[in-house]
């Protein structure tokens, strides 16, 4: 990146003991790998986050110089101070906060993006999440699915040569369980402005809960739902998760806490929230903008959310 240019897109990524997972998701940011942009369009910072198994230093030599990589000197628990941090250091007017920094991204979000903010004056641009694998990674580890077996399907597309294949390896993630017919729980790669962002008050610290909780949930429920927002979803891009044993997708939600027995593990998020906010949470039903074009790649999923959707009916 040449020092008189500033970025157009700043991205946070959260790193915490993923050392495998990380540098896919780099490459997947990176200009060269998403398409419709220029060399200098896109900065990235990642932010270690007390990991006690960084990310290993001749990765970190290899990366071009729009990746920052940091240290965090003070790790929390949850990764809300750590994005917020990142987010007052980011030097592009759009940012892009992914708090599980096992996410890789497909090819064109950016390319989306850069139409996007030429049509609204306060776009939250958002992507549907899936999980690499036929199902849900918090239930397909007792198929056996692990590491291993990922690494096998994504040397089965030939990624990043075929990024859009993506979809073929993936499920969608139970936040978007019936894609764009359906509302969704959160983004995992949102896309908004950083005065924006900081006018929020970013990602809210009181969520201190390992992992963060809710903390996803409530941005993105905060960032939709606000007045002066026009939210978009976009139909021919996503974020996919790499298996990496994290807090949510090691395990469901729904089963026992392991920390408060008697009560699931979303019975603990739910009760903070309701603590922060004085209300229960509840996902928005705020109306997306829909955005893109139906790709091949995508068309299955449509037509499996359409029977799940027919079939819940």
């Amino acid at each position: 990146m040449s020092p008189d240019h500033q970025p157009l897109f700043s991205v946070i990524i959260i790193a915490y003991n993923m050392a495998r997972e990380v540098p896919r998701v780099v490459q997947s940011f990176l200009p060269g790998y998403q398409q419709g942009v220029e060399p200098d369009d896109i900065e990235i910072i990642v932010m270690e986050n007390g990991s006690s198994v960084p990310i290993p230093q001749d990765i970190v030599n290899s990366w071009p110089k729009n990746v920052r990589y940091i240290n965090v000197t003070d790790p929390k628990p949850s990764p809300a101070q750590a994005l917020n941090d990142a987010v007052a250091l980011a030097s592009a007017p759009w940012v892009c906060p992914v708090i599980d920094g096992a996410r890789m991204v497909s090819s064109g979000l950016f390319k989306r993006a850069k139409e996007l903010i030429q049509t609204h004056p306060n776009p939250v641009i958002a992507t549907l999440g899936f999980h690499l694998g036929d199902m849900v990674q918090q239930f397909n580890i007792a198929n056996g699915y692990n590491q291993q077996v990922e690494d096998q399907l994504l040397q089965s597309i030939d990624w990043p040569n075929e990024p859009y294949r993506l979809f073929d390896i993936s499920c969608l993630g139970q936040s978007a369980a019936l894609a764009w017919l359906a509302p969704i729980a959160e983004s995992n790669a949102p896309i908004l402005k950083k005065s924006f962002y900081q006018d929020l008050g970013g990602f809210d610290t009181g969520f201190d809960i390992p992992g963060g909780g809710l903390v996803n949930l409530d941005f993105f429920k905060r960032a939709i739902e606000h007045a002066d927002s026009q939210y978009v979803l976009l139909l021919d891009e996503a974020s996919f998760h790499q298996y990496h044993g994290g807090v949510t997708t090691s395990r469901p939600v729904s089963a026992p806490s392991l920390e408060h027995e008697g009560r699931t593990t979303w019975d603990v998020y739910a009760d903070q929230y309701q603590r922060l906010r004085g209300f229960a949470y509840a996902k928005p039903q705020t109306a997306p903008l829909l955005y893109g074009e139906l790709r091949p790649e995508v068309q299955r999923i449509l037509f499996e959310a359409v029977a799940a959707a027919q079939s819940e009916g």
